[in-house]
C-alpha cells in the first residue's frame, strides 16, 4: 500500500502536529494556515488537513475577519 502522506514529514509524529497547530492557534486565535505551515515546515494543506480532522477547532467568520475558536472538550 502506497504512503498516502505526501505532505508531512515522516519524522513528525501527527499527535505532535495536532498539539502545536493547537498551540499556535491559542497564541494567535487570527493566525492563518500558512503562517502555520511556515513555522511548523510543513504544507498548507497538510495544516489544512489536520484541522479538518480536529473536533476542537474550528473557523468563525470569513477570511481576514475571522479567527479560530478552540474547545477544550476533547
Amino acid at each position: 500500500m502506497p504512503n498516502l502522506n505526501y505532505d508531512v514529514p515522516q519524522d513528525v509524529p501527527q499527535g505532535k502536529l495536532d498539539a502545536q497547530i493547537v498551540d499556535m492557534i491559542r497564541k494567535d486565535s487570527k493566525i492563518s494556515t500558512e503562517k502555520i505551515a511556515i513555522e511548523l515546515g510543513v504544507s498548507s494543506k497538510t495544516i489544512k488537513r489536520h484541522i479538518k480532522e480536529m473536533d476542537n477547532v474550528s473557523f468563525v467568520g470569513r477570511g481576514f475577519s475571522g479567527h479560530w475558536e478552540i474547545t477544550d472538550d476533547e
